[in-house]
């Protein structure tokens, strides 16, 4: 005899979560407040929540909750002061009945942190239940970092060319200042920077006349062979700028503090005058409207219907 079952049938609600490296700085924390602001208003009507990929940097927020009210007076808000990591915030999403979930990469490139996110992802995407109806999600599918990643599906050229489009304003101030500009990105010491030097050729192109370097805290180019290469040509100006989503840690210790350590003190004990700019690239809501866009984009590969008919928007 053929058992008849009840047909089920779960709730099935569409998130986006944003996978940030994170930052320990208050005053940084608003770069990635702004990512989210812009897909919000480009994206009408979907969860959009925060994640920190970063263990060392949930581990101090994790530290700081001992004393919630100092924080939260700074202006933290409390989403980033009890920050979660990726499967925390993946598996809340999962019991409030979001089963639909794009997962979007902040991070610059695909570095040590992307190819951890991806390993997460393909692992929750690998679950199969007995029966597919209690299957934990529908689909859970990750978009791609701002400067691209492997794939034939979108041209990662395509990608930075995007992102070199949006820094015609430093042009202009270096250009002022008669000054190098020297943007310094996080890197990783156990993945190439190459995409680093394929962006800093698609900017040289962009702005000619423009003396424009990318180097690393971590990898190659470092301190030592940008500023070489920089006063080699008799340059006695730079501009300096984290090449990074937000000016937190590392743009105040490593780039622009007044120790000899920092990137700035390098440049001045080698005669040069340095201007900081110290502003996340998060800020800029060009930049943070890229990833509204690698997320619609990601919905349109996966078959993700992220619009009702009246929150189309063009």
């Amino acid at each position: 005899m053929t058992k008849h079952r009840k047909k089920r049938k779960q709730i099935n609600k569409k998130a986006i979560l944003l996978a940030h490296f994170g930052t320990t700085y208050p005053s940084a924390l608003p770069s990635l407040e702004n990512i989210r602001r812009q897909i919000q208003a480009r994206i009408p009507g979907i969860e959009v929540r925060h994640c920190f990929t970063s263990n060392m940097v949930r581990n101090i927020w994790s530290a700081r909750r001992c004393d919630p009210r100092k924080w939260l007076d700074e202006g933290v808000a409390d989403e980033f002061l009890n920050v979660q990591g990726f499967l925390g915030a993946i598996g809340n999403l999962q019991d409030g009945n979001y089963r639909t979930i794009i997962v979007q990469p902040t991070h610059m490139y695909h570095g040590e942190q992307f190819e951890d996110l991806k390993s997460y992802v393909s692992a929750l995407q690998s679950i199969r239940t007995i029966k597919r109806v209690w299957s934990p999600f529908e689909k859970v599918v990750l978009s791609r970092p701002a400067l691209g990643t492997c794939g034939v599906e979108h041209d990662y050229t395509e990608d930075i060319e995007e992102v070199a489009a949006l820094f015609e304003d430093d042009v202009e101030r270096a250009r002022q200042l008669d000054a190098a500009l020297v943007y310094v990105a996080h890197g990783n010491d156990f993945f190439s920077s190459g995409v680093f030097h394929e962006t800093c050729d698609v900017m040289r192109s962009r702005y000619p006349g423009a003396e424009i370097h990318i180097g690393m805290v971590e990898g190659q180019p470092g301190v030592e062979e940008i500023v070489a290469e920089v006063t080699g040509k008799g340059r006695t100006t730079v501009l300096l700028r984290p090449f990074m989503i937000t000016a937190g840690d590392h743009a105040h210790n490593d780039i622009a503090d007044d120790d000899p350590g920092s990137w700035k003190g390098a440049f001045e004990a080698a005669g040069c005058r340095v201007e900081t700019r110290m502003e996340g690239l998060g800020s800029d809501d060009r930049f943070a409207s890229i990833f509204a866009r690698r997320i619609l984009e990601t919905a349109e590969d996966h078959g993700i219907e992220l619009f009702s008919a009246s929150d189309k928007i063009d």
